[in-house]
């Protein structure tokens, strides 16, 4: 196989605004399989958890994201976690969620894959 691992990086969130849902859209150019995904708060946010979306749809829902100092974490089999890899198409549109987030905590979310693997 030809498998490369990449982690899409993002940071969101200011001061005065806070994050919802759909606050963030990409496109991903190719095919990929989410292997791993870490989320932390600025701050602490009790309750904050964050989903994401492929194409409208939940493709891993409600991850912990509420300690600054404990990321949440997801973790797939292929990272030696329980979690099924979540195959996404190429061209497919990813969008994050922020379900209770306090005004102004600023979100930083990682999500680990592989691109060039047929199947999940």
């Amino acid at each position: 196989m030809n498998e490369r691992l990449v982690v899409l990086d993002f940071m969101d969130g200011e001061v005065g605004v806070t994050l919802g849902a759909l606050y963030r859209y990409i496109t991903v150019p190719c095919a990929l399989t989410i292997v791993a995904v870490s989320a932390s708060p600025s701050a602490d946010d009790a309750g904050l958890t964050i989903d994401i979306n492929d194409d409208g749809s939940a493709a891993i829902a409600a991850l912990a994201c509420a300690t600054a100092a404990v990321p949440g974490n997801w973790t797939s089999t292929h990272m030696g976690g329980t979690e099924t890899p979540v195959a996404v198409a190429a061209d497919s549109v990813l969008s994050l969620d922020a379900n209770a987030a306090a005004s102004g905590t600023r979100i930083h979310v990682q999500i680990w894959a592989l691109t060039g693997e047929k199947s999940a």
